[in-house]
C-alpha cells in the first residue's frame, strides 16, 4: 500500500484520462443496440408506411414533408413523442394563422413585407437564446419568414400544389392553372399546415399506442447502477478492474439523463403522485456509485467483509427494484449487522465515515423500495423547484443574445439573396439550414452542419440509387413501400440512438423521401437530391463564417463557465452544516448537491463538441485546459467535501475556521480556472491542516482533500507543465 493511500487515487485518475476514441470505435458504439433503440426504429418505420399509404391513397400535397415530420419531431420515447408532437403542431399551426396575417397586411408591399420578416428573424435568434422554451419560437418564427419568403415566388408559388381533372397521375394539374398566384399561395399555407397536423396527429396515436415508456429507461438505468456498485462491491472495488472502470463510467454519466426520464414518465403517467420518492431513489443510487469510486481511491486494507455483505444487499435492493416487493425475495437488511461490519476498522479515518455514508444510503434506498409510504416523509422530503419563468434571468443583460440574433440574421439574409440572384428556388435548403444549425457555440453549430452534410449527402445517395435502380421496377404502392422500408430503418435507427448520431438519421430520411417521393408515381427527377445537398452546403458555409467571425462563442468558455461555477458550489457545501447531524437526509444540503452535479453534467455536455472548434476559440496558453480529465478531478472533490460535511461529530471552531478558510481558496481556484492568474502561487496559499486529535476522521479527510486540492493545481496548471516541458 502506498502511502496516504495514493495508489488508489492515481489508478483512479488514470481512469478518468482515457483517449478519445477512432472514428470507427466511435461509430461502432453509436451504433450498437440499446434497450429501446429497435423499438423505437420500428415505430418510425410504422409511422412512415402509415403516412405514405394516407398520402399516396388521399394524394396529400406535398408528400415528403408529411413522412418526414415523423422523423423530425420523434424522440426515443413516448412522453417527449407526445408532448413535441402537441407543442410542434400548436406552433406550427400558430405559425401559419400568422403567416396568413403577414401576407393579407404585406403580400403587395415588398418594402413593408421583408423588413417584417427581418424582425422576425433578429427575433428567433434572440428567443432562442434567452428564452427557457426558446427552441419553440424559434419554431414559431422560422415558419413565418420561410412561409413568407415564398411570397417572393409568386409567379411558381401555384405550381407547388396540384390539382386533379381525373383520378390518374397524369390528370395533375397545377394550382396556377386555374387559381391566382395570391389564392394558390393561400391553398399552399392551408395545405402544409393541415399535412403537419396529419402527420402530428400520427405521432400521437402511434406512440400513446406503442411508444417506449420513459419509466422502463429509468428502471433500466437504475437497475445497471446497483448491478455495477454489487459487483464493484463483491470484487473488493479494485481500482483498474473492468468492473471499476463500468462505475467510473456511470459516474462520468451522473444523473442528469434519469432525471429526465424521470420528469417524463411523470408526465406520461399522471398517476404517480409521489415524485420527490422517485428522485430520491435517483439521488442515493447515484451516490452509491460516487461511494463506491471513493472507496476504489483509498487503497486500504480492511472492510472486505463489510464491502461483500453491502455488495449483496444491493444485489437485492436491485432485485425488489427491478420485480417489486411481491415477486423479488425480501431484502437481508439488518442496520445493526452492517454498523459491527463497520466497527471492525472503526478505528480507520479514512474508511470508517465512508462506511457509515455508505450504510445511510443504503438505508435510505431500502426503506424507499419497502415502506415508501411511511419513509417518505424522512428519506425523500419534497424538495420544491423554482418557478420557471419565460425568460432566463440574464436574458437582457447578456449581449451574447442580441449577438447571436445578429449572426442569424446576417445568415438567412446572405442565403436569402443567393437564391434570389441566381434565380435558383431549389437551394432554398440554405436559409433552412441558417435557422437549424445557428446554435449557442461555435462546436455545436459545425457538429450540427457535419451531421445534416452526411445525412443529406447519403439520403440524396440512397434516393438517386433507388431512382436509377429500382424506381422502373415499382408498379403500384405495395412495390414503393417495400423500397422505402430498408432505408426507413437504416434512418430510424440513427436517428434512435445518442444526440451526437441522430439528426443524421434525420437529414438522411429527408433527402431520401424528398428525391423518392415526388407526384404521385415513378419520378425520374434526380434534381432535387442536387438542389437539397448544394443548399445546405450554401448555408453551412455562410453560418460557419458568421458564427466563426461576429462574436465567436466556444464551447469551450461556456464549459469554463460551468466549471467554474461547480468550484464556487463545493466551496459552499464545504461549509454548509446539517441541520440536524443525525438525520438521515438534510434539505438544504440535498439541494446544493443538486446544483454542484448539475453544474458538472452542463461543463460535461458543453465540452462535447469543443473538438470541432479551432485552436484559436478555446483560450490562450496563459489559462488552465478545461477538458474531461479536469472535470472528472473537480467531481472526484465532492466525495471528500461530503464526508467532511457529513461526519456525525459537529464541527468545532477549528474545523469550522478551516472549512470557511477552504470556502475562500475554492473561490480563488475558480478565479485561476477562469482567468489563469496566479496559478504558481495557488498552492502555496492553499490553507495549513488543523490539528484535530479529538475529530481524526474529519481531519484525515482535511488531508486527502487537501492532497487532491495540490493534484489538479499541478496537473493542470500551464505554468507548471510549460516549466516541467522546458526542464
Amino acid at each position: 500500500m502506498t502511502p496516504s493511500g495514493q495508489g488508489g487515487v492515481v489508478a483512479l485518475r488514470r481512469s478518468w484520462h482515457t483517449q478519445p476514441p477512432s472514428t470507427y470505435a466511435f461509430l461502432k458504439k453509436e451504433m450498437a443496440p440499446v434497450p429501446g433503440r429497435a423499438r423505437n426504429t420500428a415505430l418510425l418505420v410504422a409511422q412512415v408506411i402509415v403516412t405514405i399509404l394516407i398520402g399516396e391513397t388521399f394524394r396529400v400535397p406535398d408528400l415528403p414533408v408529411l413522412v418526414f415530420i415523423c422523423f423530425f419531431l420523434s424522440g426515443n420515447d413516448a412522453a417527449s413523442n407526445t408532448s413535441t408532437a402537441l407543442m410542434g403542431g400548436a406552433m406550427i399551426v400558430a405559425g401559419t394563422a400568422l403567416t396568413i396575417i403577414l401576407m393579407m397586411l404585406s403580400l403587395s408591399e415588398p418594402g413593408l413585407r421583408l423588413p417584417l420578416m427581418l424582425l422576425m428573424t433578429l427575433a428567433a435568434g434572440f428567443l432562442s437564446q434567452a428564452m427557457t422554451m426558446g427552441q419553440l419560437a424559434n419554431i414559431l418564427l422560422f415558419w413565418i419568414v420561410y412561409m413568407g419568403m415564398s411570397a417572393d415566388m409568386l409567379q411558381t408559388i401555384g405550381g407547388s400544389l396540384d390539382g386533379f381533372i381525373g383520378n390518374t397521375t397524369d390528370s395533375a394539374v397545377p394550382d396556377s392553372a386555374f387559381m391566382p398566384p395570391e389564392e394558390a399561395m393561400l391553398h399552399t399555407l392551408l395545405w402544409v399546415g393541415s399535412v403537419f397536423v396529419i402527420a402530428l396527429g400520427i405521432i400521437v396515436v402511434a406512440n400513446r399506442l406503442a411508444g417506449y415508456d420513459p419509466l422502463t429507461m429509468l428502471r433500466e438505468g437504475l437497475a445497471r447502477r446497483f448491478d455495477a456498485v454489487s459487483e464493484a462491491c463483491e470484487a473488493g472495488a479494485l481500482p483498474g478492474s473492468a468492473t471499476m472502470q463500468t462505475i467510473l463510467a456511470l459516474a462520468a454519466q451522473g444523473v442528469a439523463l434519469l432525471r429526465q426520464y424521470h420528469d417524463l414518465g411523470v408526465k406520461l403517467h399522471p398517476e404517480i403522485t409521489s415524485r420527490h420518492v422517485g428522485l430520491a431513489m435517483i439521488r442515493n443510487t447515484a451516490r452509491l456509485v460516487m461511494i463506491v469510486v471513493a472507496w476504489s481511491g483509498l487503497d486500504e486494507a480492511g472492510g472486505a467483509r463489510f464491502l461483500h455483505r453491502m455488495g449483496q444487499i444491493v444485489a437485492q435492493c436491485g432485485l425488489v427494484y427491478r420485480h417489486g416487493r411481491e415477486r423479488a425475495p425480501a431484502i437481508d437488511f439488518d442496520p445493526n449487522e452492517l454498523e459491527a461490519l463497520a466497527l471492525e476498522f472503526g478505528d480507520n479515518p479514512r474508511l470508517y465515515p465512508l462506511a457509515q455514508e455508505f450504510i445511510r444510503s443504503v438505508t435510505i434506498i431500502h426503506g424507499l423500495l419497502i415502506r415508501p409510504e411511511t419513509t417518505a416523509a424522512s428519506f425523500a422530503p419534497e424538495m420544491k423547484a423554482a418557478a420557471r419563468s419565460f425568460f432566463k434571468p440574464d436574458a437582457f443583460t447578456n449581449p451574447a443574445y442580441p449577438q447571436a440574433a445578429i449572426r442569424i440574421a446576417l445568415s438567412v439574409v446572405l442565403c436569402y439573396a443567393i437564391t434570389r440572384f441566381t434565380s435558383w428556388p431549389g437551394i432554398q435548403t440554405c436559409v433552412v439550414t441558417c435557422f437549424l444549425v445557428s446554435l449557442g457555440t461555435v462546436g455545436d453549430s459545425v457538429h450540427k452542419m457535419l451531421l445534416r452534410v452526411v445525412g443529406a449527402m447519403i439520403g440524396a445517395v440512397f434516393g438517386i440509387g433507388t431512382i436509377l435502380l429500382l424506381m422502373p421496377a415499382l408498379t403500384d404502392c405495395l412495390d414503393l413501400i417495400l423500397v422505402v422500408i430498408p432505408v426507413a430503418a437504416f434512418a430510424g435507427w440513427i436517428k434512435s440512438g445518442s444526440e451526437r448520431i441522430s439528426y443524421a438519421g434525420v437529414q438522411i430520411a429527408m433527402a431520401y423521401f424528398m428525391t423518392v417521393l415526388q407526384g404521385y408515381g415513378p419520378t425520374l427527377d434526380m434534381e432535387t437530391a442536387r438542389n437539397r445537398v448544394v443548399g445546405i452546403l450554401i448555408g453551412n458555409v455562410v453560418v460557419y463564417l458568421m458564427a466563426a467571425a461576429l462574436w465567436p462563442v466556444s464551447a469551450t468558455h461556456v464549459a469554463r463557465a460551468h466549471l467554474v461555477g461547480a468550484v464556487r458550489q463545493l466551496g459552499q457545501l464545504i461549509v454548509l452544516r446539517r441541520a440536524h447531524p443525525d438525520g438521515a437526509v438534510d434539505i438544504a444540503q440535498e439541494m446544493e448537491r443538486e446544483k454542484f452535479g448539475r453544474a458538472i453534467a452542463a461543463t460535461r455536455t458543453a465540452l462535447r463538441n469543443a473538438p470541432f472548434e479551432e485552436e484559436r476559440l478555446k483560450g490562450n496558453a496563459f489559462i488552465p485546459d478545461i477538458t474531461l480529465p479536469l472535470v472528472g478531478d473537480i467531481q472526484l472533490l465532492s466525495i471528500p467535501v461530503a464526508v467532511i460535511s457529513d461526519v456525525r461529530r459537529d464541527p468545532d471552531e477549528t474545523a469550522r475556521a478551516h472549512m470557511e478558510t477552504l470556502r475562500l481558496w475554492l473561490d480563488e481556484l475558480a478565479q485561476w480556472l477562469e482567468d489563469g492568474r496566479d496559478g504558481l502561487d495557488l498552492q502555496l496559499r492553499l490553507p495549513a491542516l488543523p490539528l484535530m486529535a479529538h475529530d481524526p476522521q474529519r481531519m484525515v479527510w482535511f488531508g486527502l482533500l487537501d492532497e487532491r486540492l495540490r493534484q489538479i493545481v499541478r496537473s493542470y496548471d500551464p505554468d507548471s507543465t510549460l516549466s516541467a516541458r522546458q526542464g
